[in-house]
């Protein structure tokens, strides 16, 4: 970090900051991405990433009825250095190479709160995603936070299912503290939020982060669930075998669901418990069922694998070569060591598919699974090969 106009007296809540001149530079020169104070030749650009509709589904960016125009962004920069003068609002210009010129990347700024505590918020520019300029620049917040204003703590905060915003907080190292109902006013509705803590002796290192990586096996292809695949899962989990073995599955179950379902197994991932790949056709990419490694963490090496698949995939065996997929990419990768399937007794097919895959049966847990029925039915436990 490069700090070229830092005050001498760098208490960020009482420094008053004459703007541009005296708001404080930041360099990341391996990145190459610089924070600076906002300027008028950043206008256009603001206009532009504020019209992206990532950022209005997950920001507080207005939202007029003719669309963020460049008066909106000409009010912004006047709000940034009203910002800087009073303290509340310390606001930077990510400034990175985008395209084939170097400019405006997006915006990051820090709220003190009092008492050492500030929240820190940000947005980037669709044309600078996906190359790790957010990591820098909040990186870079951070460290001048920390380090130069004497902040104790920094909060992130966001709307529930913006990931790209939590694995930018989890890649800088804040640590996940949860979910809040009803934490965020967003466009005049009260919308659960993620929050997320780094404090001054904090490590500042990646937070863990589980992604599911393809695997390519006999006539399947293992990968990330995708918002495409949502119609192929409400068919199968509405499938009355499908709904009759597993009774947790919403009825009717509909698109509501199968998103609800999606955003349960990235939680998985983000919090390092659990994995789930979709089982897909490698020569059409059709979601053919679903995999989940889950049970991990902590110093446990268990895992336990469970599955389910789409109708029109039943009796051709892709079910069995992805247990077997699954289970060798969890013992090579050190996820788990020992591997444990459970089936009703009555399951003959899902029993099927773990006996195909080399697992031994191990034991019986009686009257332990509903189903469908209203019944109570054994248990079976395999145990990985």
């Amino acid at each position: 970090m490069v700090d070229e106009n830092a005050d001498e007296n760098p208490s960020v809540p009482t420094a008053a900051r004459s703007f541009p001149d005296s708001v404080p530079i930041l360099i990341d020169a391996e990145a190459g991405v610089t924070l600076r104070a906002a300027a008028r030749r950043d206008l256009p650009a603001m206009v532009e990433q504020c019209r992206d509709p990532a950022m209005i589904r997950w920001t507080t960016v207005p939202k007029p009825s003719d669309g963020y125009q460049l008066r909106d962004a000409e009010e912004f920069l006047a709000l940034t250095a009203v910002g800087w003068a009073s303290g509340e609002r310390l606001s930077w210009t990510i400034e990175a190479q985008r395209g084939s010129e170097r400019g405006f990347c997006g915006s990051i700024d820090l709220r003190p709160e009092g008492d050492g505590v500030a929240e820190v918020g940000f947005g980037l520019h669709p044309g600078a995603r996906g190359r790790s300029i957010m990591t820098a620049a909040l990186q870079l917040v951070c460290a001048y936070g920390f380090d130069v204003a004497g902040l104790q703590v920094i909060r992130w905060q966001a709307v529930v299912g913006n990931w790209a915003s939590r694995r930018v907080a989890a890649k800088v190292g804040f640590i996940f503290d949860g979910t809040v109902r009803r934490l965020l006013v967003h466009r005049g509705e009260l919308l659960d939020g993620w929050i997320a803590t780094l404090t001054r002796d904090d490590p500042r290192v990646p937070q863990p982060w589980l992604d599911p990586v393809e695997i390519h096996g006999r006539g399947v292809r293992l990968r990330a669930f995708r918002d495409s695949d949502v119609g192929r899962i409400v068919e199968a989990c509405s499938d009355a075998r499908t709904s009759y073995w597993l009774i947790s599955m919403p009825r009717p179950y509909q698109s509501d669901n199968a998103l609800a379902y999606l955003e349960a197994t990235a939680e998985m991932a983000a919090r390092r418990v659990g994995l789930a790949w979709c089982i897909a056709d490698p020569k059409d990419d059709r979601c053919l069922g679903s995999i989940s490694l889950d049970g991990l963490g902590g110093y446990s090496q268990r895992g336990e694998i469970g599955y389910w698949a789409h109708p029109d995939a039943r009796g051709r065996g892709v079910v069995s070569e992805a247990v077997r997929l699954v289970t060798g990419y969890a013992k090579e990768s050190g996820l788990a060591t020992s591997l444990l399937i459970r089936c009703a007794s009555s399951n003959a097919a899902s029993r099927r598919v773990a006996e195909r895959a080399g697992y031994r049966e191990i034991g019986i847990q009686p009257a332990s699974e509903p189903l469908g029925d209203g019944a109570l039915a054994d248990l079976v436990l395999y145990s990985s090969p």
